[in-house]
């Protein structure tokens, strides 16, 4: 007599595609930015000039052929598995490629961008969007002080209530330097301003940030003509302004040593792990060649790894990345490079990169083989014995 249950088998450092529930989610794009809680993943923007007939939607007020990019907000509920369009009505850029994305407690923060064509338009706001109430306006902060260039393609983060911009691009020129925004007074001042000095990094766009104390480092990137080392890292020390170049270690643990090659466009994310920040880099491209690869970066050590487990099904760049606190990966959207052709995506992946806690996995295990758990309202749940954060991630807001 044939059993009906199911096996699950947990698989960490395995890219995984998730599939969608419901008739809606977005469309193929790339160079949009994804950012996740610990319930949900949100994409803004992006950019597709090349929309399959069926993929066109009538009278869209979110893209149009003249305008190829997606005025767009969403929020993917990990649990449900359901996409949902946040409806904003006001505040939303008409530079919408290559913005940079973080988030800052319940708050998206949004900086730069260009608008269609590339660089003819940059933005140098600060856009915030609250996503407990998912309210539809975005908030434009309104700031004093010397404000950055309007570029895209920088990379952001927030730093003892001080938000950092760093890298970036107009179109036409790059640069490495470094802004940030005092949360508390709203007020901008350069951080460092490059001058052309030799240990200086050289400008860049696309490239990734990871941070650890005070120190952060810059991983890659490059300019519209080549890519950037990965295995020369400019580290910044926050606390005296100044930069130094490492270079980190190559994986000697396979029979023949093998090092990143350079690239941009790619993604990157960080955990916390008992042994320090390990930094994971997924795909990219180096204007010639487009990568399928994940390497881990143990920074304590600036030891890389090739993830001989963790291959993207196919090539892949001008995707983004996020990663929740209890260590999961996903990796959505970006051009697919198969064959001699492109084609833009709008997949999600999902990647474990650590063993998590054993109610994670039995979470996982339990909505692989029953998805419909996730529909249950919270006090079902936790009556069948569901941990009230596991909870309170199905039902977020």
């Amino acid at each position: 007599m044939a059993s009906n249950v199911k096996e699950f088998l947990f698989e960490p450092f395995k890219v995984i595609e998730v599939k969608f529930e419901g008739r809606k989610w977005p469309r193929p794009r790339s160079g949009h930015r994804i950012i996740c809680d610990d319930g949900n993943v949100y994409c803004f923007g992006g950019y597709n000039p090349s929309l399959l007939l069926k993929e066109i939607q009538l009278n869209s007020s979110t893209w149009s052929p003249t305008k190829p990019l997606f005025r767009e907000l969403w929020s993917f509920n990990v649990a449900t598995r359901l996409w949902k369009e946040h409806d904003i009505a006001a505040n939303m850029p008409e530079e919408l490629a290559s913005n940079a994305m973080c988030i800052n407690g319940r708050h998206l923060m949004i900086h730069g961008g260009t608008g269609f064509h590339f660089g003819n338009k940059c933005s140098n706001d600060v856009i915030v969007w609250n996503t407990k109430n998912c309210n539809n306006s975005l908030e434009i902060l309104e700031v004093t002080g010397a404000r950055p260039p309007g570029q895209y393609g920088q990379s952001i983060f927030c730093h003892n209530s001080y938000f950092y911009t760093i890298g970036g691009t107009n179109g036409h020129e790059y640069n490495c330097d470094i802004h940030r925004l005092d949360l508390r007074t709203r007020t901008w001042e350069p951080a460092f301003i490059g001058t052309g000095q030799d240990n200086e990094p050289q400008g860049r766009y696309r490239h990734e940030i990871a941070k650890a104390d005070n120190k952060l480092y810059i991983i890659g990137g490059g300019t519209n003509e080549m890519a950037f080392e990965l295995m020369e890292i400019p580290m910044f020390d926050l606390d005296n302004n100044t930069w130094s170049s490492l270079l980190p270690k190559p994986d000697d643990s396979l029979e023949k040593t093998i090092a990143p090659l350079p690239r941009k466009c790619h993604s990157a994310v960080q955990i916390d792990t008992e042994s320090g920040v390990q930094v994971f880099v997924v795909g990219g491209s180096d204007s010639e060649s487009v990568f399928n690869d994940v390497w881990r970066l143990d920074l304590p050590e600036l030891q890389w790894h090739l993830m001989q487990k963790s291959v993207l099904p196919n090539p892949l760049y001008f995707h983004s990345s996020a990663v929740t606190s209890y260590g999961c990966m996903y990796i959505f959207g970006g051009i697919e490079s198969l064959q001699n052709a492109t084609c833009r995506k709008n997949k999600l992946y999902k990647m474990w990169l650590c063993i998590p806690k054993l109610s994670e996995m039995c979470w996982e295990a339990l909505h692989s083989c029953y998805p419909k758990v996730a529909t249950l309202k919270k006090q079902e749940l936790l009556n069948i014995g569901i941990p009230q954060h596991i909870v309170d991630r199905v039902h977020t807001g």
